[in-house]
């Protein structure tokens, strides 16, 4: 297994899978997008090999599951956990996320976070690995159905934290409100200062109020706060 491990400061390292879909800024910057302590209970769905959830559990003491279809990447997702001491704190659940209803019960977390596929299945797609493939394109799963997974893992009040490419940010509100995902705070991200914006964070409220609030646009960083 071609394997490198990364600091990531604060006392953490990170096994990344060099062959495999690596984590870049939008892991990070989603990580850093999330609110939360050690009484919440996060659910991050198709984690990888695990950088959002070590960085919930491992600097915000959030106690999180994360779900991964792949198995080889839901290993070393288990392999970071244990790196970091975070056995306790964090777990790792390998299955595909239409079926986390028979590990998981409805309504069983507060906070839900996915860094999901971008591209629709078939849609740029290059001479790719299987296992990037799948994290970069529907392959396993659409967005609406990563929307309707968190769905049922919020109880009301808990929290759905995305990112994904600005050209679907309309697509990405409009199914989140069917399922009573009400977007409640908006971040536009652009590579530098000279190029249009290409990401967005967008956090969600289950039975929230309507009421939007839009960041002001800034640069991605790649800092783990």
């Amino acid at each position: 297994m071609n394997n490198k491990l990364v600091d990531l400061g604060n006392g953490l390292v990170f096994l990344q899978k060099q062959d495999a879909f690596r984590f870049g800024c939008d892991g990070v910057e989603l990580a850093n997008f999330v609110d939360g302590g050690p009484k919440d209970y996060a659910i991050d769905l198709g984690s990888g090999t695990g950088i959002i959830t070590i960085l919930l559990a491992g600097k915000r003491k959030i106690r999180t599951t994360a779900v991964e279809i792949q198995p080889e990447l839901s290993q070393v997702c288990q392999s970071n956990i244990e790196l970091n001491n975070l056995i306790g704190i964090a777990d790792v659940i390998n299955t595909p996320m239409q079926e986390i209803s028979k590990f998981l019960k409805a309504g069983c977390a507060n906070i839900v976070v996915c860094n999901p596929p971008y591209r629709k299945q078939g849609s740029g797609m290059k001479q790719e690995n299987e296992a990037i493939a799948i994290a970069r394109h529907e392959i396993k799963v659409t967005l609406s159905e990563v929307v309707d997974t968190a769905a049922y893992l919020l109880s009301t009040g808990g929290k759905f934290y995305t990112v994904n490419q600005t050209e679907r940010l309309a697509e990405a509100m409009a199914l989140c409100r069917a399922a009573k995902l009400e977007p409640k705070k908006l971040q536009i991200l652009t590579p530098n200062e000279t190029k249009k914006p290409h990401l967005f964070l967008l956090k969600c409220v289950k039975d929230g109020a309507p009421g939007l609030i839009v960041e002001r646009e800034r640069v991605v960083k790649v800092e783990v706060n």
